[in-house]
């Protein structure tokens, strides 16, 4: 095969006509060539995706996480004297939770006779509020317990934290999977 057939070849597979040398091509403008669609069409989707990010970045909000924690100056600053107060009162509990069936019951030790007849209790996901459940634990008649039920099933990491309506004092702890049938041990939390 001589070389230049072999030129001829790859000139018809590429769409170029070699035989006429007359110079009266016309040469498509450059919004029709195809190796400059070919070099544009990835910037061209790079620059669209990165305003679609932009976009959903400046529109969503981001979830702010339960916490006690507030900005002073260049550090922060935990507030823990509702910490202090529950650990002052002796109060301390056992939160079991069936998964499953979503039903709480809190047993609630405390140094004092008298006991607040509803609990709120907010289970907090570290990473988003949208996961964050408040429930309202309501006191079992002569008894030290207390019961409630989960609005939807706990997956992963949350941050548990049980308070009275009055907000006096609050017991907090951290719970990882599973939590199947599972018992949390409640305790004021003193950072610092």
């Amino acid at each position: 095969m001589p070389l230049s057939s072999g030129i001829s070849m790859a000139a018809v597979f590429l769409g170029i006509d070699v035989m006429s040398d007359n110079g009266n091509n016309a040469v498509a403008p450059w919004y029709k060539q195809p190796w400059l669609w070919f070099i544009l069409a990835p910037l061209i989707v790079v620059v669209f995706v990165g305003m679609t990010l932009l976009y959903l970045a400046i529109t969503t909000a981001d979830g702010l996480v339960t916490s006690d924690h507030s900005r002073v100056v260049r550090g922060y600053e935990v507030d823990s004297t509702k910490s202090r107060a529950a650990a002052e009162m002796g109060i301390s509990a056992n939160l079991q939770l069936d998964n499953l069936t979503g039903d709480l019951m809190l047993l609630l030790k405390s140094d004092h006779s008298e006991r607040p007849d509803e609990l709120i209790l907010d289970i907090a996901s570290p990473t988003h509020k949208k996961y964050d459940q408040t429930i309202t634990l309501k006191k079992v008649p002569s008894s030290e317990a207390y019961t409630g039920s989960l609005k939807s099933a706990l997956q992963g990491k949350r941050n548990i934290i049980l308070e009275p309506v009055d907000g006096s004092w609050r017991l907090s702890t951290q719970s990882y999977p599973p939590y199947d049938q599972k018992t949390i041990e409640l305790t004021p939390s003193l950072e610092r």
